[in-house]
């Protein structure tokens, strides 16, 4: 399904059959109607009617896989269901903000910088609108359709509340955006969480690494074998940001996170990052900053 503003083209959104002809969606892919159209015409390209839609399973929280949920659920009255961490993010509370507000007052941000994370604290972040679970999953919890049973694997770090889906019988995961093939997840891009995202993370990836035998469907790029190893990448490149920061510290522990972040190694380069991307970066520096003062292994 198409995605907007260019940095990511797609994600995937996954159609079951169950042994009695229904189907089961997991993700939803970003509402967009283009993207409606596609599910459309989805749908009856395997000889299926949006009647026979009978549940939506979503990974995580986020517009590019909760997108179309509640537009499927209407048109279909197919129930929403996901892990029970992402309801204190969809209750219609503003989470985005209320983050983004605390941080900034710990952050250092300069004050000609403030506008801009402002107007992320102003929606760029949000989840697009009300959203009503209506089955919550836990840990491994197994969803049963005709035929199909997948085990649900909780993977917290890219949010508080992802999941990963499991099918032992066929050998495959469905790992929305905790692991993908050709980008890493960024981290804490959720509600805040008790716990350190990137510990969460990181044990996440052991956790699926034990199913390197299995196919894996991620959310976005393309179908791929060998977790276990891109998972020891992606781990690796969380970890050399921590090590990154561990230095910059060594040398002057009373740097503030943007002090800190403007000593680091970004992709795009520090001067270019803006809006939500120098947000996320300013979160990933917070974060790995806390890893660390709670001795987390780099």
């Amino acid at each position: 399904m198409a995605m907007p503003g260019g940095h990511i083209p797609y994600s995937y959104i996954y159609l079951f059959r169950d042994a009695e002809g229904s189907l089961h969606v997991v993700d939803a892919g970003y509402d967009l109607e283009e993207n409606w159209q596609r599910f459309v015409d989805g749908v009856a390209s395997i000889g299926n009617q949006l009647s026979d839609v009978k549940t939506i399973v979503v990974t995580h929280m986020h517009p590019d896989h909760l997108g179309m949920a509640n537009r499927i659920r209407t048109a279909t009255g197919a129930p929403l269901v996901m892990h029970r961490e992402e309801q204190h993010a969809l209750d219609g509370t503003n989470w985005a903000a209320k983050a983004l507000a605390a941080n900034l007052d710990g952050w250092g941000v300069p004050e000609d910088r403030l506008p801009e994370l402002e107007r992320v604290m102003n929606g760029e972040a949000s989840t697009g609108g009300l959203v009503h679970i209506d089955r919550l999953l836990e840990d491994g919890e197994v969803i049963q359709w005709p035929g199909i049973s997948l085990t649900v694997m909780w993977t917290p770090g890219h949010t508080g509340g992802h999941f990963c889906l499991r099918d032992d019988d066929r050998k495959f995961l469905i790992t929305g955006d905790h692991v993908l093939p050709n980008m890493h997840a960024g981290l804490g891009l959720g509600a805040p969480t008790e716990t350190n995202p990137l510990a969460d993370y990181l044990a996440g990836l052991r956790r699926v690494s034990a199913y390197d035998h299995y196919e894996v469907f991620p959310g976005h790029g393309y179908r791929f074998n060998g977790i276990a190893g891109r998972a020891a990448q992606s781990g690796e490149h969380h970890l050399r940001r921590a090590r990154e920061i561990s230095v910059v510290l060594a040398e002057n522990p009373e740097l503030s996170v943007w002090e800190t972040a403007s000593k680091l190694t970004w992709t795009a380069g520090w001067e270019n990052l803006a809006s939500f991307f120098l947000y996320s970066a300013l979160l990933q520096c917070s974060m790995h900053r806390e890893y660390l003062a709670q001795g987390g292994e780099v």
